[in-house]
């Protein structure tokens, strides 16, 4: 049998956020991998969470007088193993193939290192999937020429075709018929268990990431999630996802379950069932379901907001974007729910308990200081969080195609993170975005703080 070793790679920034590095990409592939005859193993060089302080990037330097600002960021941090530790571990397992996650432009610079690092050691064949990977795999091919294959979109629909065209004729029998069949990630089973549970925790619960749908009809021009999910949603069978949650709580202790969906609440009928088969599920009570990666508010209501609290949500994630519905509607945001509406959603949900964050983009073309600052405020008085999310480049989206960008500038994966404050616009130049960061934060922090010493 044939061996595979998928690995997430670490990564360098200012900050990272625990909860969002759970692999689901790769515990989705290897199941893939086991499913065509192969022996797979996750090397999660992210976990346990462990960062090393380096230098700052010179790239980066303009940042340095920011450092000592209380509520900027501190240091610049390499997040995961060194290099010798995973060139150890690969050595270990001795894989016939290595698949390496690549989801995102600005962590590319990592990917390419180990790449590199892993080819001065073995003549093992690497490939390269996720969301990056799909997004920019011409420029990946350039920039890494070692790389064996870009594996595009999903992994049950192009791994395959892939393994078909390039290991068939090595194959058995068993994982030749594999190969050659259709694979439904809707009745996939997840390879959880090639994961330590006692590594994905939130406090002192073990948590896991999973997904109940795929596929995004918005046309957002900041977004590229559709090049690798599509247009067409798809949602898994509710009875398949609890059988998934109860496997994970009574197997691996699962407490917490973050649902990384991009529009689970896009249908409103299927969202009300399944919020109401958790909340009837006896071996389920006392859990919680996050929603991280945010949720939909177009189809949110009193209503719906109660079944959530039943079913064990505590907190909201929300993403207004801007506060003008002129910039909403040029950057096709969905306007089924103006303002008025949407702060009523938000009055609701801090009455019925939930821990509400509103997160605003900051400096998408045409949009100002003032309206940033006056939105920010609106949002504060509901006594709730406002999160700042510096605009970035996303290849393939189409901003990234239509922005007039230096060349030096769109050729730097590095510049693609919110934390670069990178895309100056005519409105918002990078002092301009510093210090609406930082004045967001400021002022969450004087909120917070004030209430409680009021009381």
């Amino acid at each position: 049998m044939r061996r595979v070793l998928l690995i997430q790679p670490p990564i360098e920034d200012f900050y990272t956020t625990p909860i969002r590095l759970y692999p689901l990409g790769l515990v989705y592939v290897a199941r893939v991998f086991e499913l065509l005859g192969f022996e797979v193993k996750i090397l999660d060089c992210l976990t346990p969470l462990k960062k090393t302080r380096i230098p700052l990037p010179e790239k980066f330097s303009y940042l340095q007088p920011y450092l000592d600002n209380p509520y900027f960021f501190k240091q610049y941090w390499r997040f995961g193993w060194p290099l010798e530790k995973i060139i150890t571990r690969v050595r270990e397992f001795s894989p016939d193939l290595i698949g390496i996650s690549c989801s995102f432009a600005a962590y590319y610079r990592s990917v390419d290192e180990l790449v590199r690092a892993l080819k001065t050691k073995f003549s093992i064949p690497i490939i390269l999937g996720g969301n990056q990977a799909t997004c920019a795999s011409e420029g990946i091919k350039v920039r890494t020429p070692e790389i064996e294959a870009v594996i595009r979109g999903q992994a049950e629909i192009s791994l395959p075709v892939y393994l078909r065209e390039n290991y068939a004729e090595k194959s058995s029998s068993e994982e030749k018929t594999a190969g050659e069949s259709h694979i439904d990630w809707k009745d996939l089973w997840p390879a959880h268990h090639l994961l330590n549970p006692d590594y994905y925790r939130i406090g002192k619960k073990n948590y896991i990431s999973l997904q109940a749908s795929r596929g995004c009809p918005h046309h957002c021009s900041f977004c590229n999630v559709h090049l690798v999910f599509g247009r067409k949603i798809e949602y898994r069978t509710i009875a398949s996802i609890l059988q998934e949650m109860r496997w994970n709580y009574l197997q691996r202790q699962v407490r917490i379950f973050n649902f990384e969906d991009d529009n689970l609440a896009f249908d409103r009928e299927w969202f009300v069932e399944f919020l109401q088969a958790v909340s009837r599920d006896k071996l389920l009570e006392g859990i919680e379901l996050t929603f991280m990666n945010g949720l939909s508010y177009e189809n949110l209501d009193e209503d719906i907001l109660w079944l959530m609290r039943q079913a064990g949500v505590r907190k909201l994630d929300l993403a207004w974007v801007s506060g003008n519905p002129t910039l909403r509607q040029k950057f096709h945001r969905p306007q089924k729910k103006d303002e008025t509406e949407f702060m009523k959603l938000l009055q609701t949900a801090r009455k019925l308990g939930f821990f509400v964050t509103v997160y605003l983009i900051l400096g998408l073309p045409g949009q100002t200081k003032e309206e940033i600052v006056e939105t920010t405020e609106k949002l504060l008085e509901l006594d709730l969080l406002v999160g700042p999310s510096v605009f970035y480049l996303t290849p393939g989206c189409e901003l990234h195609r239509s922005l007039n960008l230096p060349v030096e500038l769109k050729d730097d994966w590095d510049m693609y993170r919110s934390t670069a404050f990178a895309v100056e616009t005519e409105e918002l130049k990078r002092k301009d975005l510093i210090e609406l960061f930082l004045y967001i934060r400021k002022r969450n922090l004087e909120k917070r703080f004030g209430k409680m010493a009021a009381i």
